[in-house]
């Protein structure tokens, strides 16, 4: 699906189909790397494009970090944004400074006060320390409490912590921040050692990522979030699995277009198609008070001739609505994932054509799949944004075979979601996660092209001896090895843990829902993992 990568630091153009793409973002591992507490802190982060490296492709975590630095991390790590379209800044933080924005957006709510020197300058150059920190991260999170918390905490509470925590070295922290720095120990975000809390101890970059990491971190863990889920192909084993969803879209149609002049909606002979005993699903779904859309897959190279076609579009639509408005399914609307519109002539076609469903679906919701926009540009995201009640983002199929790149690399799946969040409001932006793997075999030194086995075949092959699995990142995905009589084999699988680490993502931009394709290919741990997560 899409055909662009980046190697840190500097930037690969790659080539496809004549045109030139490259990914800007961090793909490969930093050179500086450390097996410690702050690896997964670091890569979800970079992923999210909050902290960055350096062109030599390492990330010096032992360096100190600036106040205008963790400023920087704190601002985006909470998505806050000034009040004021040209905030105040200390007197030192001139208008033009690339810190400026940031600072602003936390000078304007007194988070520096106790930061600035007599004359009211910042230093923003300055390293800032643990306290200075805890602090900001204190008041961070108080701002996010009630007034009574909030004054119960200033006034009398953090005198509470302050006997309990019992830091030897309590007397060095600077008054005027210590109700905030103690907010910061209480919500679990710094903590001291055996000698205090060093208040006075300079903050490093791995530190300084394992500080934001743990901030954003407590505030997803306090949410939910909805689940849609794909009941297409060989889905029957997670029917029951539907309790944890809040929506279900039925992988039970296609759009037929042989010949111009005429369409209609197939749900009898391809793949997509209704299955035998559709009425346990329809019942299964009812009985979990969920929405139930009709998915209509369409990826047929004549797909823009269709959108042209006016006739065919009239009667694919008399023949859908028929469908849609049989009481056998009780449908409650359609989702449409028309693939492959690679050239932007189309996206104007494809917009008239939902505007046109749109009009006659009444009551019925209208959700829309549609893949990232790097390569396939008839998509009008900010057109179909305002038309359709949830926008599915396809963020995988970034498979590519010459760097070995699998199918969804949490970095460009958060590309893919900053670029449509530009065009589309989170409460209709839907994270479309596809469970799958993507394997490739080198023998004699060449390797062949990129396989995708079945899931049931991954799980056996990862309980066999003599397969090494690691977590990879920047990657964040399951990355198997192992040799046979075919090869040597590398494997990247969306395995539990990584689909956790999705989830995660779509709840720190506070997208709509997440979107699973297909419920069949889930395993009772990803299941497991959906429980815990789902609004339901």
């Amino acid at each position: 699906m899409l055909k662009k990568t980046i190697l840190f630091g500097t930037l690969f153009v790659l080539l496809f189909a004549n045109t030139a793409f490259a990914y800007d973002v961090q793909l490969q591992p930093f050179k500086d790397e450390e097996q410690d507490y702050a690896k997964d802190p670091i890569y979800t982060l970079s992923a999210l494009g909050i902290i960055n490296g350096y062109e030599d492709q390492t990330y010096r975590p032992n360096d100190d970090l600036s106040r205008e630095a963790f400023i920087k991390l704190l601002v985006m790590a909470g998505k806050i944004e000034s009040k004021a379209a040209l905030g105040s800044t200390p007197v030192d933080v001139a208008k033009d400074r690339w810190s400026a924005p940031y600072i602003a957006a936390v000078y304007e709510r007194k988070w520096l006060d106790s930061l600035l020197d007599q004359e009211g300058l910042l230093h923003p150059a300055q390293t800032i320390t643990r306290e200075e920190v805890a602090m900001l991260v204190g008041k961070s999170l108080l701002e996010s409490e009630s007034e009574t918390v909030r004054q119960q905490w200033l006034t009398t509470d953090w005198k509470k912590e302050q006997v309990v925590r019992g830091f030897k070295d309590s007397s060095k922290i600077n008054e005027a921040m210590k109700p905030y720095v103690y907010y910061a120990v209480h919500r679990g975000i710094m903590e001291g050692d055996q000698i205090g809390f060093n208040p006075k101890e300079s903050l490093i970059r791995k530190q300084a990522a394992a500080v934001i990491y743990r901030l954003i971190d407590k505030r997803i863990a306090e949410q939910k979030i909805d689940f849609t889920g794909y009941y297409a192909l060989a889905s029957y084993p997670a029917i029951k699995q539907m309790s944890k969803l809040s929506h279900v879209i039925l992988g039970w149609s296609n759009l037929s277009y042989s010949a111009p002049g005429t369409a209609s909606l197939n749900i009898s002979s391809t793949v997509n198609r209704v299955p035998d005993g559709f009425e346990e699903v329809i019942a299964t779904a009812n009985a979990a008070q969920i929405t139930k859309e009709l998915m209509v897959f369409y990826d047929g190279a004549n797909l823009k001739e269709f959108l042209q076609d006016e006739s065919a579009k009239k009667t694919f639509i008399a023949s859908l609505l028929s469908t849609l408005k049989d009481p056998a399914y009780s449908f409650t609307g359609v989702s449409i994932d028309f693939e492959g519109l690679k050239e932007a002539g189309s996206a104007v076609s494809y917009t008239q054509f939902l505007q046109e469903l749109k009009g006659q679906l009444g009551s019925l919701t209208l959700s829309v799949a549609v893949p990232p926009i790097y390569y396939y540009k008839g998509y009008d995201l900010k057109e179909i944004g305002k038309l359709a009640d949830t926008v599915i983002l396809m963020a995988y199929d970034f498979t590519h075979n010459e760097s070995l790149l699998p199918s969804a690399p949490l970095p460009l799946v958060n590309d893919a979601v900053i670029t449509a969040l530009q065009l589309i409001p989170k409460e209709k932006l839907v994270l479309g996660i596809s469970k799958q793997a993507n394997q490739w075999i080198t023998q004699s030194g060449v390797t062949g092209p990129v396989l995708k086995p079945a899931i049931a075949d991954v799980e056996k092959r990862l309980a066999m001896p003599g397969v090494n699995t690691t977590w990879d990142m920047p990657y964040f995905l399951k990355k198997a090895s192992f040799a046979d009589d075919r090869g040597s084999h590398v494997l990247y699988y969306e395995d539990s843990q990584s689909i956790a680490k999705k989830i995660w993502l779509a709840k720190f931009y506070d997208l709509n829902a997440v979107s699973l394709w297909f419920m069949g290919n889930y395993t009772a741990s990803d299941w497991e993992r959906i429980g815990e997560q789902a609004a339901k």
